[in-house]
């Protein structure tokens, strides 16, 4: 059954000096693996991208650089980031505020191989990428992982942006497995057996099963993962083919 997060409740543990990271998803995510790493400013987290996974860092509030291979690169707030596997990456924040940043890996270490992203190190910021409206469904969709971006089989990953009174249909993912993280000041309402539960801006639903999403009001946007399914359905991203 899917479940809300709230940032400010996970348990964050102190990983370097200055940086504090905690789990967003547990062991019964199999597809992916997801965080919330802190940055303090000029800290910097230094590690290896796992042979077999997609690294991708969206930067929620604040700015970064991400270095590997060669190449050092400046994020903005809300750019997404995508590293090749075996990269020794290094995050810096030189900013003056914390740096917050989600971070995932598609799939976790150790899991079933399959092709994954080959270009190194690339960023794309939320607000210069390419915008997919789709009027029909109230919707606009901004792609980071598929559907013409960085290429990989490992996992989807985009940003859907709703229009008022937006409601997705019901629907399930038999062999998916999703996160949701919602973005902006604007609620948004989960529906789920005639219950109804309310998501604000640093809340996190890690989970694919049956829902629906209603929006009340007009939203910044929204981060979505979920490796391993086919299509793209509605309010969704990370997703495996």
């Amino acid at each position: 059954m899917g479940r809300v997060i709230t940032f400010a409740g996970l348990p964050y543990r102190e990983a370097a000096t200055g940086v504090k990271r905690a789990p967003i998803t547990g062991g019964d995510m199999k597809e992916m693996s997801a965080e919330v790493i802190r940055v303090a400013r000029g800290a910097a987290l230094t590690e290896d991208v796992p042979e077999g996974s997609d690294r991708y860092l969206f930067t929620l509030t604040g700015g970064a650089t991400v270095s590997g291979r060669g190449r050092s690169l400046a994020l903005a707030e809300e750019t997404f980031a995508v590293i090749e596997e075996g990269t020794t990456l290094t995050i810096t924040n030189p900013n003056a505020g914390e740096t917050t940043l989600i971070s995932v890996l598609a799939p976790p270490a150790n899991s079933p191989k399959r092709p994954g992203f080959s270009g190194g190190i690339v960023a794309a910021a939320r607000a210069t990428t390419p915008v997919h409206a789709v009027p029909a469904e109230k919707k606009q969709r901004i792609y980071f992982v598929g559907k013409g971006a960085a290429a990989s089989e490992r996992a989807h990953a985009m940003i859907v942006v709703y229009d008022k009174d937006t409601v997705t249909s019901l629907h399930m993912h038999p062999n998916a497995e999703s996160m949701f993280v919602f973005l902006g000041e604007d609620a948004l309402h989960r529906r789920r057996q005639g219950r109804h539960r309310r998501a604000r801006a640093g809340d996190v639903l890690p989970d694919g099963r049956p829902a629906r999403l209603a929006c009340r009001r007009r939203r910044r946007g929204q981060f979505s993962g979920v490796p391993r399914a086919g299509g793209i359905h509605d309010g969704e991203g990370l997703k495996r083919r």
